[in-house]
């Protein structure tokens, strides 16, 4: 008898870097299946590109570019995976996707020259309350005249929580990534067969096992959930609504408090937005 494989969350950057940044024909099945693409045209080719997107925030924000990649004809696709989702996360989508497309032009280039840009974000938490759909594609249209589209900019959310509280999960290549991303998980050891049965999804799945990770792997993924937790306990605290002088003080305690679980002052740099300087005098 086999014994049962261990597998790695595939929410993490870690996994989701390595599963869909490092294999182009898994990222090219995940975009064809999300993006509302013009009638007839499929995404058959794309490479990645340096995704140089990233936001300043004070916090580390679990909200980075994930993958960047580029097909035959010109277009940007950008994919995220968004797990403490909050209020800013559509306006920081909406300013990644916009500054990727202004990045295409060169000083003196022409506008024509400009391809579309592709966002596609799989989300945790309710980003659309009242709403009973969970994927919410988005594009600039005339107001009077829906079929009058600029096809510049299409942004897409995938909101994984609402799927998975779904009674009846479909079949569809669509429904099979989603139940990828919201059944498969630390407890999982037999995955359903009908994931299994496909073969990019079988593919992805492979990808997450344990023993598919080095011991420098292995210790981003920790340090990934330990980032995870801080942030939510960060905003639980409501630190931007108090005076900064209180801001300050919770700063430099979340700050001993990381560090007194072995957390590196480098990374505690990066989430509280203290230097290594002041974190090396606390």
């Amino acid at each position: 008898m086999m014994t049962p494989c261990k597998y790695f969350s595939p929410v993490t950057d870690v996994t989701f870097r390595k599963v869909f940044g490092e294999h182009i024909d898994l990222a090219t099945s995940l975009l064809d299946t999300f993006l509302p693409l013009p009638d007839g045209r499929r995404i058959t080719n794309i490479h990645y590109v340096s995704p140089e997107l990233m936001p300043e925030t004070p916090a580390r924000k679990n909200s980075i570019v994930d993958v960047c990649c580029e097909d035959s004809a010109g277009s940007t696709f950008l994919v995220e995976m968004q797990l403490n989702w909050d209020t800013d996360f559509m306006q920081r989508v909406f300013f990644n996707t916009s500054k990727a497309y202004v990045k295409q032009l060169d000083k003196g280039k022409p506008f024509h020259l400009l391809q579309p840009v592709y966002s596609l974000n799989f989300v945790q938490g309710d980003l659309h309350k009242g709403l009973i759909e969970w994927y919410h594609p988005y594009q600039l249209v005339h107001i009077y005249h829906t079929d009058r589209i600029f096809d510049g900019l299409k942004i897409v959310f995938a909101e994984m929580e609402k799927y998975k509280e779904l009674a009846v999960k479909g079949d569809t290549k669509m429904d099979l990534w989603m139940r990828y991303f919201t059944e498969m998980e630390e407890k999982t050891r037999e995955p359903a067969p009908e994931l299994l049965a496909d073969p990019d999804i079988a593919k992805a799945i492979g990808l997450l096992e344990v023993i598919n990770y080095n011991d420098a792997e292995m210790e981003l993924y920790e340090r990934y959930w330990d980032a995870v937790s801080v942030e939510a306990t960060w905003k639980g605290i409501g630190w931007r609504d108090g005076e900064k002088a209180g801001r300050d003080d919770e700063k430099r305690r979340l700050a001993l408090n990381m560090l007194d679980k072995g957390i590196t002052p480098a990374l505690v740099a990066e989430i509280t937005g203290i230097s290594e300087r002041e974190i090396g005098l606390l």
